[in-house]
């Protein structure tokens, strides 16, 4: 029987969630002109810990009819009833396909959350909503042929290292295959997701999945706070003016954070770091701080995007495990954006997020240390994480699966103080290799 949980959480909803109180707390909720602000309360933990466990990439594209979508399934409720964390992140990719498999999938996973009666939180991968069902109820796949959205008006940082006088560089959102699937999980008891009033009124930019999680104290005051963010999905470079949804487009990668989403999370954050509250984010595809301790630049391409070295051995060099007791591996690149979103220096000038924790490169499960005030000349040590890989059927998995465990210790000020970082794996055999 968990006790003495206290979660915080403001969401600002067009839908209207139901919360009871079937565990120890208290709830109230008002209701504002034009949206539905919630708040669910219940304490954190008599010694001031909070257990939150990072699920992600589970790549279901099943409710479990799928051999390997049954395993994952199964390593889910066992983590949950082995862990028994007070929150679970879900960071992205937990589905993967089209409708009417994703949906099933991405319901089956939620019951298990909610058989267990486990307040869980979920941000948006890549894949989650690539999909979308059309007019006449047919998958369309959305990747290049979504909606353009210009680079450089959404992320004008990328201009910086990207040559666009090679051609127009543009996204294709996700958000819209997001906000289907954010539409299945309004509705449950221990969900939090939430979306911010600012990717309501601009959702191209900010995506679907922006909002903050507070944990509060036994008196009800504010002791951290966890930040989600939607990193996008992949942008291309148009070099031939080719018409909308035509061949010719160049995979350069991933959107990671818009321009509009550093400002909010500037916004948020500022008021914590005023009151010396700590925070956390998850997010699905790292920053680019990944890569600047992880890989080292190399040429640019055609298109001004820097490639990276991602050499096995080159990276252990460069990469001081930060626990040593968790095991060391990077068996593939970081693919993060191939430029800087400015997202460290916010953090630096606001001393609060203590930790980053992200999916998406499914081979590579590490903790890193990143010195802002090196950099930047103020600011304290962030934790830059990858949670272990989740899902059986993840694209190319060479790794064995599991969950990342993360302690926090809220009554603690520094990052290697108030994290205690351990994995959880699956007791019983499965499918060695992902999806290939």
């Amino acid at each position: 029987m968990r006790k003495g949980i206290l979660i915080a959480v403001v969401l600002a909803v067009t839908v209207t969630v139901v919360l009871t109180a079937l565990l120890a707390g208290c709830y109230d909720s008002t209701k504002k002109e034009g949206n539905l602000e919630k708040r669910a309360s219940l304490t954190v933990r008599d010694d001031g810990t909070f257990v939150i466990m990072q699920l992600t990439d589970l790549h279901l594209t099943t409710n479990g009819t799928y051999n390997k979508d049954k395993q994952t399934l199964k390593w889910v409720e066992e983590a949950l009833d082995t862990v028994r964390p007070d929150l679970v992140e879900v960071t992205g990719d937990a589905t993967a396909g089209s409708p009417p498999g994703r949906d099933k999938a991405i319901l089956a996973l939620a019951n298990v959350f909610e058989e267990r009666q486990i307040y869980w939180a979920y941000t948006f991968g890549n894949h989650d909503g690539e999909h979308i069902k059309g007019e006449d109820g047919e998958d369309v796949w959305i990747g290049k042929e979504g909606k353009r959205n210009v680079l450089s008006e959404y992320a004008p940082s990328c201009l910086e290292t990207l040559d666009t006088s090679a051609g127009e560089a543009f996204f294709s959102e996700n958000t819209r295959g997001n906000e289907e699937v954010y539409d299945l999980l309004t509705g449950y008891e221990y969900s939090l997701l939430a979306r911010s009033e600012e990717e309501l009124e601009d959702p191209d930019a900010m995506g679907v999945g922006n909002y903050v999680i507070e944990l509060e104290d036994k008196s009800g005051e504010v002791v951290f706070a966890v930040f989600h963010m939607d990193t996008h999905g992949k942008f291309y470079i148009d070099p031939a003016g080719n018409a909308l949804g035509a061949d010719g487009y160049s995979d350069q990668g991933y959107v990671g954070l818009t321009q509009k989403q550093i400002e909010w999370y500037e916004s948020k954050v500022k008021g914590y770091s005023e009151k010396g509250i700590k925070s956390a984010i998850f997010m699905h595809v790292p920053n680019y701080a990944y890569r600047e301790l992880a890989e080292t630049p190399g040429e640019l391409n055609e298109y001004g995007v820097p490639s990276f070295d991602d050499d096995q051995e080159k990276a252990k060099g460069l990469v001081p495990q930060k626990y040593a007791d968790l095991e060391f591996i990077k068996g593939e690149g970081v693919y993060a954006p191939g430029w800087d979103d400015g997202l460290m220096e916010v953090i630096a000038e606001n001393p609060s997020t203590t930790l980053i924790s992200v999916g998406h490169d499914h081979n590579n499960s590490f903790v890193i240390s990143y010195d802002t005030a090196a950099k930047y000349g103020s600011g304290e040590e962030v934790l830059l994480s990858y949670g272990r890989t989740s899902g059986v059927n993840a694209w190319s998995r060479d790794i064995p699966i599991g969950a990342t465990v993360f302690t926090v210790h809220t009554d603690k000020t520094s990052a290697t103080d108030i994290y205690d970082i351990t994995q959880a794996f699956p007791t019983f055999k499965y499918a060695e290799k992902g999806n290939r």
